[in-house]
């Protein structure tokens, strides 16, 4: 993983933890200073089993919130795990 993308990854988690409630991609994007299409991508890539997403639908808008309180070092010990599967 380049190191960009793992401050990217911080980023979105910091915001994330911080909301505390539901955001939209866009409003993400807008608090961590990223282009909304990277934020949707390292959201669907790496943060799957920690959010939950709702469609609005007539609208094609995405709301995400994280499901649970995880730590920063659990979640950094998720990625690595996950890394590491990659590899075999």
């Amino acid at each position: 993983m380049r190191r960009d993308e793992l401050e990217n990854i911080a980023k979105i988690f910091k915001c994330l933890k911080e909301a505390k409630g539901w955001l939209w991609i866009r409003e993400i994007a807008r608090r961590t200073n990223l282009n909304h299409k990277t934020v949707s991508k390292l959201l669907f890539k790496y943060f799957e089993p920690f959010i939950e997403v709702q469609d609005f639908e007539p609208f094609r808008i995405k709301f995400v919130r994280m499901k649970k309180e995880i730590s920063w070092d659990s979640f950094l010990q998720y990625l690595k795990l996950r890394n590491v599967e990659k590899e075999f």
